[in-house]
């Protein structure tokens, strides 16, 4: 299949192709130029340094993306803005952003983004906002590299900032409809213009609904993944008040009722009594013993056979409720400079429920040895119920100059406070033994495993940058920021297992195996770094408790130089320090709980060569030296369980080449090019357990240190850093026909990914295999642009994409085999668009 869709993508590079790309910005950039086939590939402004700008003219690399562009291009998801963009890759199933390599690792609780993520210019830890409709998001901008002047928090990898489209001046209100396969369908309207002389506002919404997942379930329940409701609103009002200053604001509200699948299993069930990391019986080992009750009988992983395919008697869900947030910008314009205040608020709160086992065993009669004991009843049916409440706000005040001399320069203050309330609860919620420990107060909800915690973020900074011109041709920068965090707060953490404790376990005690609280011999009561407060233990909910708190602070910054012998050409220079605060890794009173700050100390060169109106070419080339990277690995307890926890790898350098070309060769044709490569290696990362491969027996493991207890440390030197393909290519084209009534368009993109690792580990069991898509839309808009109608096809050859990747250690394997599981990008997909604009 890979070679046909080589094929197609060559002929469609050269026949059939989609609309052009300034310096990373998506096909169709100006779809007025795309569907009338006008002369010369269009302009994108930006905002990336606090002050509108030509894209070409900002010496970063960057790739900007319109409302437009996406639409025609059909960029509709931030996976799809991840394939278009050199250096950027996102797995949607853990909803984590990496910029040349770096990124996030893990979700928990104290842990931070190292992508940062503003909307309007305000930061958003998640990434719901800027993978928002293209109906609703005038632009995106992807700034590749550290950004620790402007942007600071978190941005240690990049910046993602995406613009709201705004009222405007006259009536406007849009209605676009769209439906496709799996039951798929959405709508959303729009409202625009102005309300009294100086007084614009907004009021848009969307509704979205598919019935049908991308994964079937062969035990018959619902299907999973992509299905589900989303429904979004927002109102904005915008006002001049005064001839200098002008006023936004936006509230908006929404919320999700969905099924994802987030991992879908391939490898062979563990049929162990008791699989690697639990503590109360398996479910697979249920299909061994006679009179096993099983929704589906088959003990062969569905996934073995049909990729899409699962077992299981848990429905995943996924809910948000209490979604609210709000967004202001007031900018004065004074002679000099300009004034700017922003600042924005937001809260929601996630409840996922996650299925565990992997299967669709009810319930099986544990053999018992013990003659004249009736055997222990297992229902093996496990799940983790997330739950995360979080609200935060932002404000930031900067101030920028708006004179045209030589010298230029942006200063402003920041500050950032974060609540995030985050529990897990992993529990079998049949297993009533579970729910009355014989040594412990009752556990009502029968979880085996409790995590929990509450913490506060506080961020605060100030910042500045300056440039110069030397000559006309000639420019210098400077910038630095400096940055206090500061994150405190509790963590809770329980433990009960059933049949875990010698003597008591279920082949011998049989019905009357009892539950055991093990938290006590579960936890760290020693001292370390980040505890703010003792270790105790509630007698009513047996729940352990445990006080966190640090601060972390550093100064960030930039200096560069540009050289521009022509209007036509840039070429830049580049040194940045980036900084990510340290962390906890909260929920699991753990004996390190907390995890230093990173550092990285970047290196960048690039060019930017536009030739006529006809073509843009865009070289950039980087080299990091990255310093304490946090990377989250299971470590197996005492008893059994496998926790999660922190810890900082000293040192690893990546290097890498990108290259964005956009070319009109004639009035109705464009073309474009993107092309990455990433180069990253591990050097100084020893020594580590890893989870799926604890005595470092598999093949690549590289044994280093003393064993602690019955696991093998290993080194990782010379190992990839996570989510980072070597090679990543997008082809996109368009050919634009114009007639009296309107204009035809056909567009094809092309993309193709290496390989890569989803983990420090480069294992088989942890790598994602190389994939490649094409996209075709046709396209017809009518005279005016006054409606249009787009019939769409992703991913026409239903390619096999990897999103993330995860091994399962079998312990009921002779040579402890690892069984894999992938997280998928979506299936073939198709449908018709149509779009009317009133004015």
């Amino acid at each position: 299949m890979r070679n046909n869709s080589w094929m197609f993508a060559s002929v469609a590079f050269i026949a059939m192709p989609v609309a052009a790309q300034t310096q990373g910005t998506a096909p169709a950039a100006d779809q007025t130029a795309a569907t009338e086939g006008a002369s010369g590939l269009a302009e994108i402004v930006v905002t990336a340094e606090k002050r509108s700008v030509n894209l070409q003219d900002v010496p970063l690399a960057i790739s900007a993306y319109t409302a437009d562009a996406r639409q025609l291009a059909g960029i509709t998801t931030l996976q799809d803005v991840a394939n278009f963009t050199p250096g950027l890759s996102y797995s949607a199933s853990n909803d984590r952003v990496f910029i040349r390599g770096i990124g996030r690792q893990t979700n928990t609780n104290g842990s931070d983004p190292g992508v940062s993520t503003y909307t309007d210019g305000i930061y958003d830890a998640s990434t719901s906002s800027i993978a928002a409709s293209d109906f609703f998001i005038e632009r995106i901008e992807v700034l590749r590299g550290p950004q620790g002047t402007l942007y600071g928090r978190n941005s240690i990898g990049g910046a993602i900032n995406a613009i709201s489209k705004r009222p405007t001046d006259e009536f406007q209100a849009d209605l676009r409809g769209t439906v496709g396969n799996y039951g798929l369908y959405t709508v959303e309207a729009a409202v625009s213009g102005e309300l009294t002389n100086g007084l614009r506002s907004r009021l848009a919404g969307a509704f979205s609904n598919q019935n049908r997942g991308y994964f079937k379930n062969d035990a018959g329940g619902v299907s999973e993944g992509g299905r589900g409701k989303r429904r979004y609103v927002e109102l904005q009002l915008e006002a001049d008040l005064g001839p200098d200053i002008v006023a936004w604001a936006k509230v908006f509200t929404g919320s999700t009722d969905l099924n994802p699948r987030n991992l879908n299993r391939i490898g062979a069930y563990d049929f162990a009594p008791y699989p690697t990391g639990s503590i109360t019986p398996g479910a697979g080992f249920g299909y061994l013993i006679p009179g096993v009750v099983a929704l589906d009988p088959s003990p062969l992983t569905p996934g073995a056979t049909n990729i899409r395919h699962f077992s299981a008697d848990t429905t995943q869900t996924e809910k948000m409720r209490g979604n609210f947030g709000a967004a202001g910008d007031i900018k004065w314009s004074l002679p000099g400079f300009d004034v700017r205040l922003l600042g924005g608020y937001q809260k929601y709160r996630i409840d996922n429920i996650y299925e565990l086992d992997g299967t669709s065993v009810i319930s099986y009669d544990f053999p018992s040895a013990s003659v004249g004991l009736p055997p222990l009843t297992v229902f093996p049916s496990t799940q983790l119920g997330l739950h995360n409440k979080k609200s935060f706000g932002s404000g930031e005040l900067n101030l920028t100059s708006n004179t045209d001399g030589p010298f230029q320069w942006v200063a402003g203050v920041y500050y950032y406070q974060e609540k995030l309330a985050q529990e897990s609860h992993f529990n079998a919620p049949n297993q009533l033994q579970l729910r009355a420990p014989i040594n412990g107060p009752a556990n009502p909800l029968g979880d085996f495993v409790y995590a929990a915690s509450t913490l506060t973020t506080k961020s605060a900074a100030v910042f500045g940058q300056v440039d110069y011109r030397i000559t006309d041709t000639l420019r210098l920068t400077g910038g630095l920021r400096y940055t206090h965090d500061k994150k405190s707060g509790d963590e809770f953490f329980r433990i009960v297992c059933l049949g875990c404790v010698p003597g008591f376990t279920p082949d011998l005690a049989g019905s009357f195996t009892p539950a055991f609280d093990i938290t006590a011999s579960q936890i760290s009561l020693a001292a370390a770094p980040g505890i703010a407060s003792p270790v105790t233990i509630d007698p009513a909910t047996g729940i352990a408790r445990r006080g966190l708190a640090n601060s972390w602070d550093a100064v960030t910054g930039t200096v560069a130089v540009e050289w521009q012998p022509t209007e036509d050409q840039l070429a830049f220079l580049r040194y940045s320090r980036g900084y990510k605060s340290g962390g906890f890794n909260a929920g699991g009173i753990s004996a390190l709980p907390q995890t230093g700050a990173e550092h990285i100390d970047a290196f960048e060169a690039g060019y930017k060569h536009t030739i006529g109106k006809q073509l843009r070419v865009n070289l950039a080339g980087f080299y990091y030296d990255y310093q304490g990277l946090q990377v989250p690995l299971t470590v197996s307890q005492p008893g059994g369980a496998q926790l999660t926890q922190f810890f900082n790898l000293a040192k690893s350098k990546s290097y890498g080449a990108e290259v964005e070309v956009a070319w009109q060769p004639v009035n109705p044709l464009q073309l474009s090019f993107n092309y990455g490569f990433g180069h990253s290696r591990i050097d100084d990362g020893c020594c580590f357990v890893d989870g799926q491969d604890p005595l470092a027996i598999q093949p690549g493991a590289q044994p280093s240190g003393p064993a602690v207890g019955i696991q093998q440390p290993q080194s990782v030197d010379g190992a990839r850093l996570s989510d980072t393909p070597r090679h990543k290519i997008a082809l996109n084209a368009m050919y634009s026909i114009a007639f009296e009534p309107g204009t035809f368009s056909l567009s094809g993109n092309y993309v193709w990914r290496s390989s890569a690792y989803s983990n420090i580990f480069n294992r088989d069991y942890n790598r994602m295999p190389s994939w490649d898509q094409v996209d075709l839309r046709a396209i017809w808009s009518g005279r005016d642009d006054r409606y249009r109608v787009i019939a769409y096809v992703k991913n026409l050859f239903d390619s096999t994409g990897y999103d993330s990747a995860l091994g399962n250690l079998l312990a009921s394997s002779p040579t402890l085999a690892v069984a894999q599981s992938y997280s998928l990008t979506p299936p073939r997909t198709y449908g018709v668009q149509i779009e009317y604009r009133f004015r």
